[in-house]
Formats: C-alpha cells, sequence, structure tokens
C-alpha cells in the first residue's frame, strides 16, 4: 500500500516492516556503544575526583581495618592463594583469626561482649568446640576440613552481612553505587539526545533519520507527505523518551511488543508511536523527502527543466 494526499499529490511506498526493524536494532546498538563509551569517560572523570577518591580510600581501609579484607579481597577469597596458604590448617587460621579481630573490634560492635556470647552459641552448636577448663569455646580435635567450613560459612553468611550494615560503611558504599547510577542515567540520556534527536533533528533532517534510518533508508514525512517541522519532532522525542521509554521499563516493553505488532498488522506498517504523530515511515530507495510544499513545486519545476536539459536532479 502506498501513502498519498490530494494537497501534494506526491506518492510514497511504505517502509516494510523487516527494514524498521534493521534500523531500530542498529539504532539500539549504536545507542548501547555510545552509552558505554560515555559512561566509560564520565566514570574516569568520577574516580579521578578528590571526593570521590578519598570516600573509596576510607571504604577500603573499613574493608582492610575489619579484619575479615586483605587488600581489598574477601578473606575466605584471600585463602586460596595457595602459595600463601599451602594447605588447610593455615586456610583455617587465617579466617579464625579474621573473625575473632572482627568480632572483639569496637568499630563495629558497641556490646562485644554480647556478640560474643552470640558466636559462641553457634560455636558450640556447630557441634565443631567445647568449652575448655576455663570455660573458654575452643575447638575440638575434629577434621581441619570441618572447622575451615564452619569459619568460612561464619564470614560469609554472618560476619560479612555486620560489616555491611555498619552505618558508615554503608554511607560510603552508597557513594560508589549512586555515582554510577547517575553516571548511566546520564550517559543514557546523552545517547539518547545526540542519537534521536540531535542527528535527526539537525544533521539528517530531511525524513528525520537516525542513522539507523538513513542506513535502511527509510525517512519519517507526516500525513501531509512532507518532513516533519523541529517542532513536531521534539515533541515526538520528548513523548519518546518521558512516556514510550518510561512505560516500557516499568511494563516489561509491552508498549514495544504492541508497536511491533500494529506495523505488521496494518495497512500503513504504522507502529505506536506514528499513531500518535500521526506520521509514517517511508521508503526512501528512490525517493525524496520534500522539507515542505515550497521546496515540493521549486523541485518539480527543477526536475522538469532537468528533464528538458537530460540532467539529473537531486535535492540538496
Amino acid at each position: 500500500m502506498e501513502t498519498t494526499t490530494n494537497k501534494t499529490e506526491v506518492v510514497y511506498t511504505k517502509a516494510k516492516p523487516g527494514r524498521r526493524m534493521l534500523a531500530h536494532v542498529m539504532d539500539v546498538g549504536i545507542f548501547i556503544i555510545m552509552s558505554i563509551m560515555l559512561f566509560t569517560i564520565s566514570n574516569l572523570i568520577v574516580r579521578n575526583s578528590s571526593s570521590y577518591t578519598q570516600s573509596m580510600e576510607r571504604l577500603s581501609q573499613i574493608r582492610n581495618e575489619s579484619g575479615l579484607y586483605t587488600e581489598n579481597v574477601i578473606i575466605t577469597t584471600y585463602v586460596n592463594d595457595n602459595t600463601k596458604f599451602p594447605n588447610t590448617t593455615d586456610k583455617k587460621e587465617y579466617l579464625r583469626k579474621g573473625i575473632d579481630y572482627f568480632y572483639h573490634n569496637p568499630t563495629y560492635f558497641d556490646d562485644i561482649a554480647k556478640q560474643m556470647e552470640i558466636y559462641d552459641k553457634r560455636r558450640l552448636d556447630s557441634l565443631l568446640f567445647e568449652r575448655d577448663a576455663e570455660d573458654q569455646v575452643v575447638e575440638k580435635n575434629v577434621d581441619v576440613q570441618l572447622l575451615y567450613t564452619f569459619y568460612k560459612s561464619e564470614i560469609d553468611d554472618r560476619a560479612v552481612v555486620l560489616l555491611l550494615n555498619n552505618l558508615e560503611y554503608v554511607t560510603l558504599s552508597r557513594i560508589s553505587f549512586i555515582s554510577a547510577l547517575i553516571e548511566i542515567i546520564i550517559s543514557a540520556t546523552l545517547s539518547f539526545i545526540i542519537l534521536y534527536y540531535i542527528v535527526p533533528a539537525f544533521i539528517f533532517r530531511r525524513g528525520r533519520q537516525t542513522i539507523g534510518m538513513k542506513l535502511s533508508k527509510i525517512g519519517l514525512i507526516t500525513i501531509h507527505a512532507v518532513n516533519e517541522t523541529l517542532g513536531i519532532y521534539t515533541l515526538r522525542a520528548l513523548f519518546m523518551f518521558f512516556v514510550f521509554i518510561p512505560i516500557n521499563f516499568v511494563s516489561f516493553m509491552i508498549p514495544t511488543f504492541v508497536s511491533i505488532t500494529m506495523m505488521y498488522v496494518n495497512k500503513t506498517n504504522s507502529s505506536l508511536v506514528n499513531y500518535v504523530f500521526n506520521d509514517y515511515m517511508v521508503d526512501l530507495t528512490s525517493q525524496d523527502i520534500y522539507l515542505n510544499d515550497l521546496e515540493r513545486i521549486e523541485a518539480q519545476e527543477s526536475l522538469k527543466q532537468a528533464s528538458l536539459e537530460n540532467r539529473d536532479y537531486r535535492l540538496k
């Protein structure tokens, strides 16, 4: 089916859904690559800032001073280095000392006696420990591997959780997380603005083409078969950014699936956004899009003149 109006007497061939999907896939791919590049650049800038560096140094200090980390590596992983810990006994002892140091550290526990009471109960309940003559909880004469497994589990399931709940640790960790989240949002926003607004609005403005649309040779026209105005296209981009994309995020891509289905079932191959803004995607393999009716009239006159002079004519 073809799109035509009496006002302009211009006939365009509708863009096939397959080519529209190809253009979309290319645009998404370019968007992802650009977002990653911008994120990498912003991440380098942020991580080299003095405030971020100080926060991360303090976070590293808290980890290492807890006794649960060595060189910013959790000790349950650190002991896997067989060159430093050649046998299970060495590994077990390193984990035991780390736990004891952490549970006796006033930085993380206001009531150390209470914390040790809880820890002692877990040790006794495991049946791997017993009380000695001085009423201290000590290891039984059991398989070293069992003790190693107990300490490893105690660190991974209990001690690290307590460390992560430390107020200063939580605050500093949030700085890292929030910084990364802001960088992702800014990178994605700038990529969208560049690829889906600046490029179609000011670079490939004839047909309001994204890079994917340009490569796929498809363009956007109004119901009057001319180029979409900058004002309308700006509203279109704002609708995509503030309405269409957010709804996709919260509804598991339902609008996108609806839009794709519409392209394949309706006669004009129009997507959901095409219906909202009453515009069309057309095939530009052998056609050009006029910016307005005046350009169309001038182009037709030039085309007639070029035909009389036996030469080619293309829109500028």
